[in-house]
């Protein structure tokens, strides 16, 4: 016989090439069959299990935020305050206002839009300061020169 496959004889080899795929394909169709059955759940409180769309959205946005972060908040009602992130948990998220510094709890439900705060907050903080890069004033000066200089050598 012909030898393939490091050696070994042609039929060994269609035997070998094809039967781990088959070992590959029953063991990942076991792996599904057996996924719907191992599903994992919580042991903790239902996040969320009781309040609105609305309200989950909310709860998913002001997530996303670190403790300390400040968000600018949009109430139902209409009005806007900024407050430093406390703490949340599934109904409500503690939070300090950053006018009266006071501590105020608001529900999902009553908040309307959350935004990161993009101004800073306290004295010198200012944002969006533009400082011209001392490379430009150097460059500009050696443009200006360099045409002065070929005007008067013609």
């Amino acid at each position: 016989m012909i030898a393939f496959y490091g050696g070994k004889s042609f039929r060994r080899a269609v035997n070998t090439l094809t039967l781990i795929p088959a070992l590959v394909l029953s063991s990942a169709l076991v792996l599904i069959a057996s996924a719907p059955v191992c599903r994992a759940e919580s042991g903790g409180s239902n996040s969320g299990a009781n309040l609105g769309k609305h309200a989950r959205k909310i709860h998913r946005e002001i997530e996303h935020f670190r403790t300390g972060s400040y968000i600018h908040l949009t109430l139902a009602d209409g009005s806007e305050r900024t407050v430093a992130l406390v703490s949340y948990d599934d109904s409500a998220f503690t939070g300090t206002n950053a006018e009266s510094n006071n501590r105020e709890t608001h529900a999902y439900d009553e908040i309307a839009r959350v935004s990161r705060e993009k101004d800073y907050i306290g004295e010198g903080s200012e944002s969006h300061v533009r400082h011209i890069r001392l490379w430009v004033p150097i460059t500009a000066a050696l443009i200006a020169g360099g045409a002065v200089a070929a005007f008067e050598v013609r």
